[in-house]
């Protein structure tokens, strides 16, 4: 099955498999995909409009320069979506997750320099091995993200809320931060602050 430059439309996809599927600048508007076992499918350029996309089950899947939009991204490891190869080579399987929750998410050893992620929710997700050089950050929620061995140099964090990482763990030399959230990071320090005994 080959879609190219298809609309998909208020389509649910719920516990179901999709195998050998190849959708190229296909446009999915406010779709629900849940539980959906992907084997071998390819997803490049397409765009994703208020979608719902949680709990996917990627086997041989590729998928890049695909675009994300009000979209709530549930659960999902980036990494798992491209090969090794391409991740490596600096490829993504996105191009872009504008005004987004991407929630419980993984992203692991993956290039996200100058990425724009202002005004997403990032509660619970999870980058690890990650270039974060110049990522834009601001104004998003943080709350309960962990961040271990990234480069997150100039990365630009002013006005996100609830996050607390390592400074000793991440490079952060110029990155942007704003008060008070940038307390946090020296609480993360064993910093103590205040005036109490």
């Amino acid at each position: 099955m080959e879609y190219i430059g298809e609309v998909f439309s208020r389509k649910e996809y719920i516990g179901k498999e999709l195998s050998g599927a190849i959708f190229e600048d296909c446009l999915f508007e406010n779709c629900k995909m849940q539980g959906l076992v992907l084997k071998s499918c390819r997803f490049t350029g397409c765009r994703f409009s208020g979608c719902r996309i949680s709990e996917l089950h990627p086997k041989g899947i590729e998928a890049m320069d695909n675009r994300f939009e009000d979209c709530s991204l549930l659960g999902i490891d980036w990494a798992e979506l491209l090969d090794a190869k391409k991740r490596e080579m600096g490829f993504l399987p996105f191009d872009a997750i504008r005004s987004s929750n991407v929630l419980h998410c993984v992203f692991f050893g993956l290039d996200l320099k100058r990425q724009d992620f202002s005004g997403c929710d990032f509660t619970g997700s999870y980058f690890e091995d990650c270039c974060l050089l110049e990522t834009d950050f601001r104004n998003t929620v943080l709350k309960e993200t962990g961040f271990s061995h990234n480069d997150m140099r100039s990365a630009d964090f002013r006005g996100a809320e609830g996050y607390l990482f390592s400074l000793e763990n991440n490079r952060a030399a110029k990155a942007r931060f704003s008060l008070p959230e940038a307390v946090n990071l020296l609480s993360a320090m064993g910093i103590l602050i205040g005036d109490e005994g």
